[in-house]
């Protein structure tokens, strides 16, 4: 079994360097990052870093967006989820003690590898929430005023490509939360 985790370990490895490498060509950028994203077991502990922009206090828009997260409890619905995979991860890992008699070593591989499995339906899930939010926000303001925010956080973001971001980002791109904006209220 050590031999096709090392097999998978490697594989992720590799993906996540096509990805880099993907990623520089297409924004003809480099990233002080890249080699922490790529280097297994670091990535797990040392996330994707979000840049906060510090937004206007009296913004109706990101205040309407903020009270849409509290108001659907989606900090509590996002803590369960991380529970439920790793509830989910952890049975797996006790299934492979038992049955594989698996060694301290391959478990931590496999643990890895489940959070690289897991890690895009939850940012997924998160995005759908991030997406609610900003039309909650939309309604409670409008639609010029979410474009006017929205597009402001597109000038400050730095782009990436889509499954770059689901892969390590718990928000949508900037982009992506524009269009969704301007076509639900189209």
């Amino acid at each position: 079994m050590m031999f096709w985790l090392f097999i998978a370990l490697g594989l992720e490895v590799l993906f996540r360097v096509i990805l880099e490498i993907r990623e520089a060509r297409l924004f003809s950028r480099s990233d002080k990052f890249a080699i922490a994203r790529v280097i297994p077991f670091l990535n797990d502990f040392v996330p994707l870093p979000e840049r906060r922009f510090e937004y206007e206090k009296n913004n109706p828009f990101v205040a309407f967006h903020e009270e849409a997260h509290h108001k659907r409890h989606h900090q509590t619905n996002r803590l369960l989820l991380k529970f439920v995979f790793f509830s989910v991860s952890i049975l797996g890992l006790i299934y492979a003690l038992d049955r594989w008699h698996a060694s301290l070593i391959e478990i931590v591989i496999l643990f890895h590898l489940a959070l690289f499995v897991l890690q895009m339906p939850y940012h997924y899930y998160i995005w759908q929430q991030e997406f609610e939010a900003d039309a909650y926000a939309t309604k409670k303001t409008s639609i010029t005023q979410a474009k006017k925010q929205l597009r402001e956080l597109v000038d400050k973001e730095k782009p990436y490509s889509l499954f770059f971001a689901l892969l390590y980002r718990e928000h949508p791109p900037a982009n992506l939360r524009l269009k969704k904006a301007i076509s639900s209220r189209s």
